[in-house]
């Protein structure tokens, strides 16, 4: 199985038509910034054209009603573990607050809270916007780590295969998040970035990081 993932299109649509098929395609959010409800539909459709089938969670430049506008087209991947082909998966959407406040925030201790309620089981790809406290995924320029305390506590206690986050465009890399692979893809609107796991039968996963 090929997995595409990509993240932080900020309404920039260029690079579509330059990625791979997949048989699941992921996104983390930030189709838009500080896109309306309208504007955010419309990105939606424009990836559809490419992506028919993929599953997202929304980020925090997308608006509050990002969730249910997916749901509603048939892309949201919520925060329960949903099966897709096989693969077990699940999302959260929107930001720890930012320096600036945006439109789709949470208080980190809130989020804490809500990810504690959701009980472990197996699961193969954790979707988040929000890169998770350490590890590296959460790098600015400065050197300092932004990452969220509540991704990070909900990543270590479901301890998934593989992580995939976005919103830290400097941060793009594979990163060892207490033996799962943690993947920030960097941005997909300015850059093309975009990662692909390749999962065979009886062999390691390869997971690589690309620029349209």
């Amino acid at each position: 199985m090929r997995i595409l993932f990509f993240s932080d299109l900020h309404e920039n649509f260029s690079s579509l038509s330059k990625l791979p098929d997949a048989d699941l395609v992921l996104i983390g959010g930030d189709f838009t910034t500080l896109g309306t409800p309208e504007h955010f539909r419309e990105a939606i459709k424009i990836v559809e054209n490419r992506f028919p089938k993929f599953l997202a969670v929304a980020g925090n430049m997308d608006p509050p009603e990002a969730d249910k506008i997916l749901a509603e087209m048939g892309h949201f991947l919520p925060q329960e573990t949903t099966a897709v082909k096989g693969v077990k998966c699940l999302g959260v959407s929107g930001s720890h607050k930012c320096p600036r406040p945006t439109p789709y925030e949470w208080y980190d201790a809130e989020m804490d809270k809500r990810l504690a309620a959701i009980p472990e089981g197996a699961l193969d790809l954790l979707v988040t916007h929000a890169p998770p406290m350490g590890f590296g995924a959460d790098v600015i320029p400065n050197g300092m780590h932004v990452g969220s305390h509540a991704i990070a506590n909900f990543a270590k206690r479901l301890h998934p295969r593989f992580h995939l986050c976005g919103h830290i465009h400097e941060a793009a890399g594979l990163f060892d998040e207490e033996g799962t692979l943690l993947v920030n893809c960097g941005d997909f609107g300015e850059a093309g970035n975009h990662a692909v796991i390749e999962l065979l039968d009886g062999q390691a996963p390869v997971v690589t990081l690309h620029r349209s």
